[in-house]
């Protein structure tokens, strides 16, 4: 029986460890949910401008969603970025975009279908088609222009004066600003920022 016993509390002991490892991830899960990306905080950031024109950002959120991005001197660029969608599953798309326009891949992106192959169209050569026949349009009958009837002069009358609006000479106009001043938020993290004559660098941790 203390056998039994022993094993049953192993048992449930495992059991239980299922439980919660089971509720955390559903926690977890719930918790990608409740954060709107309105309201996600951003949880690390960086971003650098080099003197040769390349260009490189990435950021990560506290919902789950991360992007990477870098272009080169061509203006090319690439990059990727990923989320969890509502069934808690993480989606990855990586991108490029260039000259050869925006191509993007994933494994939850649908594939197009291969375009078909043109067909040739017969067209025959302009010496087999017959010429196109002309129409018969008669020629428009001569009308006299309209004699122009005599129409007496008006007499001028100069328009009225406007008056135009003079303020008073002592009125002092007052400024009543209808926008209040923005208010600046600091989110609490390590911000740094070195500057170069050609570039940046910049990078921040929410702390």
């Amino acid at each position: 029986m203390g056998g039994l016993c022993e094993g049953g509390n192993e048992l449930s002991g495992s059991l239980k460890a299922r439980v919660v490892l089971v509720a955390l991830a559903a926690l977890s899960t719930a918790q990608y949910h409740q954060n709107a990306p309105q309201t996600a905080a951003i949880l690390s950031e960086q971003r650098y401008l080099a003197g040769d024109g390349t260009f490189g950002a990435a950021y990560s959120q506290e919902d789950g969603v991360e992007f990477k991005e870098e272009s080169d001197v061509n203006g090319n660029r690439q990059g990727s970025y990923s989320y969890v969608d509502p069934s808690g599953q993480r989606r990855t798309v990586t991108y490029t975009a260039g000259k050869d326009g925006f191509r993007a891949s994933g494994a939850h992106l649908p594939v197009a279908p291969a375009p078909a192959a043109p067909q040739p169209q017969y067209q025959p050569q302009p010496q087999y088609n017959p010429p196109p026949q002309q129409q018969y349009q008669p020629q428009p009958q001569y009308n006299p222009p309209p004699q122009p009837q005599y129409q007496p002069q008006q007499q001028y009358n100069p328009p009225p004066q406007q008056q135009y609006y003079q303020p008073p000479q002592n009125s002092i106009s007052q400024y009543n600003p209808t926008t209040p001043p923005p208010h600046r938020f600091y989110p609490p993290g390590k911000l740094n920022l070195n500057r170069t004559p050609d570039g940046f660098t910049y990078t921040f941790n929410k702390s």
